[in-house]
């Protein structure tokens, strides 16, 4: 694939590096706003998000604004789901921050694109606290997939999420340097 790795340094470089997490960065626009101002309907919609993505849940934490909005986090034991949301936008941010390989991040931002009616969505990943190593780290197992990290001034493509998940949704991807946009879920 060309435009990753292109010296034979950095292609040893790509086998030793190791993320601890992947963290979602979704942007829902044109949602719902009474669903973004629900606390029940944001709070019911993190939850089965966190369960849908096979993640094990520790707590939930939300709070009402007033007039309106929520935030809220879906303490999780492979970390998190958080959002805030702004119903006189009809825009809301979510985080889905991972550690581990068991939990499926896109499908937690799959559906809560689906459930807030998001008319547009836009998703990007970032590997968090990227390792170059020698020995596997002490929380992965041998043998546990091994993140690929870009090398900052090197352009790569950047894949759009498919809008086939989420028909309702147009989902664009954003071009951030050191990110990757994960393609399916």
């Amino acid at each position: 694939m060309r435009g990753f790795f292109a010296s034979e340094e950095q292609t040893e470089r790509r086998e030793r590096v190791q993320a601890l997490g992947r963290h979602l960065l979704l942007e829902l626009f044109d949602c719902d706003a009474e669903a973004l101002n629900s606390l029940e309907t944001v709070k019911a919609s993190m939850v089965e998000a966190a369960k849908r993505a096979q993640a094990t849940i520790v707590d939930v934490v939300f709070h009402e604004f007033n007039p309106f909005g929520i935030s809220g986090v879906v303490v999780i034991a492979e970390s998190h789901l958080a959002i805030h949301t702004w119903p006189e936008y009809r825009y809301a941010a979510v985080d889905v921050f991972s550690c581990g390989d068991v939990l499926q991040p896109q499908t937690a931002a799959n559906y809560l694109v689906e459930q807030f009616k998001a008319a547009r969505a836009s998703v990007v990943e970032l590997q968090r606290g990227i390792f170059l190593q020698a020995s596997p780290m002490p929380h992965k197992p041998a043998g546990a997939k091994v993140t690929v990290a870009k090398v900052p001034g090197v352009k790569a493509p950047v894949a759009k999420v498919p809008s086939a998940k989420v028909p309702a949704a147009r989902v664009s991807a954003a071009r951030v340097p050191g990110a990757r946009v994960p393609v399916g879920g």
